[in-house]
């Protein structure tokens, strides 16, 4: 027993280490209309790191995808369910078109994605229903809340291209550096298409 407490002590030593020098890199997403400023999904281009897939949770409720848009690495799922009353259904017609069939409130169904791109999530039942599930190649993303305000968690020093995707309008890569202090506020700026 005694001789594994050293490489025990070894172990948490050096996650703490590499705890240690993980920063947050807070931001804004600037629109000229402010209700644009939601919705944005922001994140770290060619991160260069193992991929982390996670199940992520998209709802229908009062006939609305809740939250409109969620963001996942590639490789991983969105459960969807459905809360509402009434059946739902749940089919994109983007990339590889899927189509999940139809189901009744407190179901959920699953859909793995494992290529990157925007996915729109429509509704063969309520034709005025759209979502977004916007896959990227990075375990570093965000998507900006109300007034704009995303953090991206945990990145190791170094320089990085934050990459930007909305649903109706485009933004410019922007460039940062994180130090072992952490980085300097960020402002994605979101233009119009064209």
């Amino acid at each position: 027993m005694r001789s594994s407490l050293p490489a025990l002590a070894a172990a948490l030593t050096l996650t703490g280490a590499t705890l240690a020098h993980a920063a947050d890199l807070t931001g804004t997403v600037a629109a000229p209309v402010p209700k644009h400023r939601a919705h944005a999904v922001v994140f770290v281009r060619n991160a260069g790191l193992e991929p982390a897939p996670q199940t992520t949770h998209m709802d229908q409720v009062g006939l609305v995808f809740t939250p409109r848009v969620v963001a996942v690495q590639k490789g991983s799922t969105v459960s969807f369910k459905n809360s509402d009353p009434v059946a739902h259904n749940v089919y994109t017609p983007d990339g590889k078109p899927y189509d999940l069939g139809t189901w009744p409130k407190g179901e959920s169904r699953q859909q793995l994605f494992p290529q990157t791109g925007a996915f729109r999530q429509l509704c063969h039942v309520h034709d005025d229903m759209i979502g977004w599930v916007v896959v990227v190649d990075s375990k570093f993303f965000a998507v900006s809340d109300k007034s704009g305000a995303f953090k991206l968690t945990g990145l190791p020093p170094g320089k990085y291209t934050l990459g930007v995707w909305h649903e109706k309008l485009v933004g410019d890569d922007v460039t940062v550096e994180v130090t072992d202090a952490g980085a300097a506020p960020v402002t994605v700026t979101l233009k119009p298409k064209g």
